[in-house]
């Protein structure tokens, strides 16, 4: 074999070696590379996950509610009437809570049959309305009207203008498959028709959505009271459920009722009174002999001295 063939195959054979070398080290490279990226990723996981479950385990913060809701839930009335916008007196024994929807047909018949009836009890103090605006149309038929008229409800609240701005709007319901009420414009219009609440702060609270979180949870609490059976509207006196059959019957079952609350509350206090006349005498008479008690040492000393 001549010299030049030696060398030729020579470095033929350290090429094949370096080639290995080189082989070997990308396969190592990639296989470290391989097991670092998947160490990385299983970090990363773990890490998404905690910041998931603890968000979830951070309570979310309760919706904002408008001005004036009702702050205490005494009386046998629902917890969540800690959001309802109230009505009249709080001293009144009945509390009427009322679930109802701008846009529902079944609520703008109640407002013109039973309005009168619940605004009498109400100047009487014998009723005090807990109002829940919800948007239950929206959910059965899509659209925003229920959730937007809930929510300019409770920024006319703010301005202290709830209940005559809830009349003008029932006043010019649409039809329910009509989702009109879903127009800012159209329910900062009708502000117009309510003194003193057509402002800039009306109008910027209403086209801002403030209450939305309130009106959707007032809506989740009425599938909690209702179940499968959610409707508006819903009324529940004192925590009852009522049934609705005539204005007439409506008045005298809630006037019934805070009857029995007030001879209810009567009772009580003339049972308190009489325990305390009775623990009277019985209090002079101990009174009386732990006076005598202490005056015969002194007689008995006095004729034993004589």
């Amino acid at each position: 074999m001549s010299r030049a063939n030696r060398i030729g195959k020579e470095l033929a054979r350290q090429r094949a070696a370096l080639a290995k070398v080189e082989a070997e080290y990308r396969y190592a490279r990639n296989r470290r590379m391989t097991v670092y990226g998947s160490s990385f990723g299983i970090v990363l996981l773990a890490v998404v996950l905690a910041i998931v479950v603890n968000q979830a385990m951070v309570p979310s913060a309760p919706p904002l509610a408008p001005a004036a809701a009702v702050s205490d839930t005494t009386g046998g009335v629902a917890s969540a009437d800690a959001m309802a916008i109230p009505i009249g007196e709080a001293s009144a024994p009945v509390k009427l809570t009322v679930y109802e929807d701008f846009r529902c047909s079944a609520c703008d018949a109640y407002e013109k049959d039973y309005q009168s009836a619940y605004k009498a009890l109400v100047k009487a103090g014998t009723v005090e309305l807990l109002i829940h605006p919800v948007d239950l149309i929206d959910n059965v038929d899509g659209g925003s009207g229920s959730l937007n008229a809930g929510n300019a409800a409770a920024c006319a609240q703010n301005a202290g203008k709830f209940e005559d701005y809830h009349d003008v709007l029932y006043a010019n319901q649409p039809a329910e498959s009509d989702d009109e009420f879903a127009s800012s414009s159209t329910l900062i219009s009708y502000a117009k028709q309510v003194s003193g609440l057509d402002t800039s702060t009306f109008e910027s609270c209403v086209s801002s959505g403030k209450y939305d979180s309130w009106i959707k949870q007032n809506y989740r609490d009425l599938e909690q009271i209702d179940g499968n059976s959610t409707a508006t509207p819903t009324l529940l006196a004192n925590g009852t459920k009522l049934t609705l059959s005539s204005p007439s019957a409506f008045t005298t079952q809630l006037q019934q009722m805070a009857a029995k609350i007030a001879a209810a509350a009567k009772a009580t206090a003339s049972g308190t009174a009489k325990a305390t006349s009775s623990a009277s005498p019985a209090a002079s008479t101990s009174a009386a002999a732990s006076a005598t008690a202490s005056t015969e040492p002194t007689s008995s000393a006095s004729a034993s001295k004589s």
